[in-house]
């Protein structure tokens, strides 16, 4: 428009938490603000994909001096003074389309929600509108209601049977005993309470607080493992982000506890080893496919065991091992396999309950903010509405076994909030929900807008594929014939999703060109909504 001046941008994946940023931005916020009063929203308007009573990863990047860091507000292992132990422990199936998955909830299933105490670090740190500002829009949702997208109603019904676990979930989520629809209206009286607690007393209520009190009596012995040592001795962690060069562009990533960061870096540097053929027009799409086979190679050789070990990213990352993995991912591809055979077996498809928060300004500062509440563990935060995780009930983040600690360590996770920032000075905050494709949500999306120079999003709307032990899951659009066998190769089977499909992540992404233009992107995969603020 004629005058106008662009402020920022933000893609997430509901219309009021894209708007709560929105306001932030035309208040005068910055990115940082924006980032916090979206997140702020989404704990009202996406309930089971994130809130108070789970964890996330933010990647900020201060547009001033280009210092990327990464805040760890990821939840912990509980038990200090009274043990971690499988109390109140229930398996529940999920129906997620194709595949059945077996998760555990119950009040047992909950690890340290650590949301309260990484919003109040995050604003202390970088935002500079007041927390009753940033509130005020989702206090309002709250108060006056929300209204559930098609992505509720698909989630909702996904996790019926963990949701109808308690009865004030099930009154919520599944008023009636039918899954929450799209359309419907939701008000909570205790949230919008909540949410002014912190708006005025940041996380205290939550961790050390009546509300903090009000979670152990459910969540504490004998019911579960949580106790108020857990919550008041929880520390957010602020670290340095795993740093990749790719194509003169420069991608941060999160390093662990967050699995994913340095499986998205391992998996671009193959990639960047890998010469372009040009004869080959399916070469990038079975290249990628390649590259995922040896990301999954690479976990069951020791990588998700070893994590948390010193040296484990500096020797996945190390040119030794890419190298090797580059030259037998050649062969393979020059003899049509396209594909390394894995050891061991790997993770089951499971749902991705998370989502996303991309925020941008036009003075450089950008966020990537990735959250969860795992499938939730069925039963709400008595005091705040919320509901609360079910992380220690999830198999894929403890390959060691369940309710193995120790007590205090971080869980691990495949979140992967990242920065890509272009040898021009532009940035791109981006990331997705999605569980195991998180990675390879994300390793494509990079490629694409790299190796493809394809506009944001066109890279976000192509086809995607993820690679699962012998199978390869298609998005197929308008592919053709050619292209499926191509990125089958000789060993792999075929799983068809018709159309882009919410299991392949919502990649919501916002960016600032190097010419100073503004975008933003919601991946309509999960009903994502991007939308730019202008002045």
């Amino acid at each position: 428009m004629i005058g106008m001046q662009p402020l920022g941008s933000a893609a997430t994946g509901h219309p009021e938490t894209t708007h709560a940023a929105i306001d932030a931005l035309k208040a005068g916020g910055n990115a940082m603000d924006a980032a916090l009063a979206a997140a702020l929203t989404a704990a009202v308007c996406e309930p089971l994909l994130m809130g108070f009573g789970g964890g996330g990863v933010f990647t900020v990047r201060d547009g001033r001096s280009g210092t990327v860091e990464v805040l760890d507000c990821f939840s912990v292992f509980p038990g200090h003074g009274h043990g971690l132990e499988a109390r109140n422990f229930t398996q529940l199936a999920v129906n997620y389309g194709p595949t059945t998955q077996f998760f555990h909830a119950g009040a047992g299933s909950v690890a340290v929600p650590s949301i309260a105490a990484g919003f109040e670090a995050f604003h202390q740190r970088w935002c500079t509108l007041p927390r009753e500002r940033l509130a005020e829009h989702a206090i309002t949702c709250a108060r006056k209601g929300w209204t559930a997208t098609k992505a509720t109603e698909v989630v909702s019904t996904m996790l019926a049977p963990i949701l109808r676990l308690g009865s004030c979930s099930a009154a919520v989520f599944a008023p009636d005993g039918m899954p929450l629809a799209e359309g419907a209206t939701v008000r909570s009286e205790k949230v919008a309470s909540a949410l002014e607690d912190f708006a005025r007393e940041g996380a205290a209520p939550f961790t050390c607080g009546h509300h903090a009190r009000s979670l152990v009596e459910t969540f504490g012995p004998p019911h579960g493992s949580l106790g108020l040592h857990d919550l008041e001795h929880y520390e957010v962690r602020f670290l340095e982000p795993l740093e990749v060069a790719y194509r003169g562009a420069r991608l941060y990533l999160p390093p662990p506890p967050c699995a994913g960061g340095a499986l998205v870096a391992f998996g671009l540097l193959l990639l960047d080893r890998l010469d372009e053929q040009s004869n080959d027009p399916h070469w990038r799409s079975r290249c990628l496919a390649a590259v995922m086979s040896a990301t999954e190679r690479v976990r069951h050789e020791g990588f998700d065991r070893d994590l948390f070990e010193p040296g484990t990213i500096e020797r996945l990352l190390a040119p030794t091992t890419i190298d090797r993995y580059a030259d037998e991912l050649r062969t393979a591809l020059r003899q049509q396999l396209a594909e390394l055979p894995p050891k061991g077996a790997p993770l089951g498809p499971v749902p991705g309950n998370t989502t996303h928060i991309s925020t941008v300004d036009k003075d450089g500062n950008a966020v990537a903010f990735t959250s969860s509440n795992g499938e939730t563990c069925g039963l709400l935060w008595p005091s705040t509405g919320f509901p609360v995780n079910n992380f220690l009930g999830e198999d894929d983040i403890h390959p060691l076994g369940f309710h193995q600690g120790p007590v205090g360590s971080p869980l691990r996770t495949m979140m992967t909030p990242a920065l890509l920032v272009g040898p021009g000075g532009g940035v791109i905050a981006l990331g997705t929900g999605g569980s195991n494709r998180i990675r390879t949500a994300m390793l494509q999306v990079v490629s694409y807008l790299m190796d493809g120079a394809m506009s944001l999003e066109q890279a976000i709307l192509q086809p995607r594929i993820h690679v699962e032990e012998q199978t390869i899951q298609v998005e197929v659009l308008d592919q053709g014939p050619d292209y499926l066998q191509a990125i089958c190769g000789a060993n792999r089977k075929l799983a068809r999703f018709e159309g882009r499909h919410l299991y392949f992540g919502g990649v919501h992404s916002a960016g600032l060109k190097a010419d100073g233009r503004i975008e933003a992107v919601g991946d309509p995969r999960r009903v994502g909504v991007g939308k730019t603020a202008v002045s």
